[in-house]
């Protein structure tokens, strides 16, 4: 009876203990979490206000906050040199939550779904740029922030939610049931260590990187693309002309690419919109899918309508499957209409129709 007292005693004590203690993740109050699913024990523990804010651990840090213990190892980093980051590189790291494998992520999303990965950036492994080089078009060796001077993710993004784009609806179905949100998806404005500041995603966020792609360079001769270098106000990703409805049509609007499959088709004549305006990256490289056609002679655009039910490729038949993009894709050269090996006609005719060719 003795010890039967004494368990009782020592189990409420224990339990007392782990009811007084902090959560798992530190980095908000979840009980102030109301919206579904970010609720107690949920989501929220990483991620709560995620509708207002989107940068989870990742920001908005305050002395009440406790989110630098999340990603960071005080006494118990395994190298010297590696910010007391948790695991030995930081692809390693920022794979604790984002390993696609799980189908919570990017990298590893595509490959876990039984499909070939058909062009990526590499994390961890090379430091040269394909046309970044601005004098030639071709390759260049840059210095980045992975190991031994090789790309990694904190080249792109920022980890700590400082100096970043502005936010931009995007593709990905991030929770089954919900639309994709407007974030900033943690992208820096000056991605690579560029110099120049760029602050909203589009072909000049791209052009940091890849210098040689750029249409200011008449000496390389790449398809004409839309920056700052072409016009002083150019189209980005939260703001192009796009196809006005998914039905047939031969108007456009001003609209964000992400969330449609309207950004995609260029009618011919171009609309008031389009007129005086290239196509942005974004419009010929994101994640695979089936955009559309034009119609006709090219006078109307029939866009494809977009689906994303589920996250990370679940659902085989959502349009574009994958919201990986510029991580990893199925499609040849990250080509938004491709196979995995090669590209058809059929991207070309997305803005050239044949009936207009020379």
């Amino acid at each position: 009876m003795k010890h039967r007292v004494l368990n009782i005693v020592f189990f409420a004590a224990l339990a007392a203990v782990i009811l007084a203690a902090p959560s798992v993740a530190l980095a908000f109050d979840e009980t102030t979490s109301t919206i579904p699913p970010f609720s107690e024990a949920n989501c929220g523990y990483c991620h709560e206000p995620y509708l207002s804010i989107g940068s989870g651990v990742h920001g908005n840090y305050a002395t009440t906050t406790t989110k630098c213990e999340e990603c960071h190892s005080v006494h118990a980093a395994p190298a010297a040199g590696t910010k007391l980051l948790p695991a030995a590189t930081i692809t390693a790291t920022c794979n604790t939550c984002h390993d696609g494998t799980q189908g919570g992520g990017v990298y590893g999303a595509i490959a876990a779904r039984g499909l070939n990965v058909a062009a990526k950036h590499s994390t961890e492994t090379t430091n040269v740029v394909p046309g970044g080089d601005a004098s030639t078009g071709g390759s260049k060796t840059m210095s980045f922030s992975g190991s031994a001077g090789t790309l990694t993710c904190t080249d792109c993004h920022s980890p700590h939610g400082s100096e970043i784009v502005t936010a931009f609806p995007g593709d990905r179905q991030r929770i089954t049931g919900m639309p994709p949100f407007t974030l900033t998806k943690m992208l820096k404005q000056k991605p690579g260590g560029t110099a120049t500041a760029t602050a909203n995603y589009g072909s000049d966020w791209c052009l940091s990187c890849h210098q040689g792609r750029s249409s200011a360079l008449s000496a390389v001769h790449n398809h004409p693309t839309e920056s700052k270098a072409t016009t002083s106000v150019p189209f980005t990703y939260n703001r192009a002309a796009i196809s006005t409805t998914d039905a047939v049509s031969s108007t456009t609007t001003y609209g964000a690419i992400g969330g449609t499959n309207r950004g995609y088709l260029m009618v011919y004549p171009r609309t008031a919109q389009q007129s005086g305006h290239l196509p942005i990256c974004q419009q010929c490289h994101e994640d695979n899918r089936y955009v559309g056609e034009l119609v006709g002679t090219g006078t109307q655009s029939d866009p494809a309508t977009w689906t994303g039910s589920t996250n990370d490729g679940k659902t085989a038949t959502n349009n574009p499957r994958f919201g990986t993009f510029p991580h990893e894709t199925t499609g040849y050269r990250m080509l938004v209409e491709a196979t995995a090996t090669v590209y058809y006609d059929d991207l070309c005719l997305n803005c050239h129709p044949v009936s207009q060719l020379p």
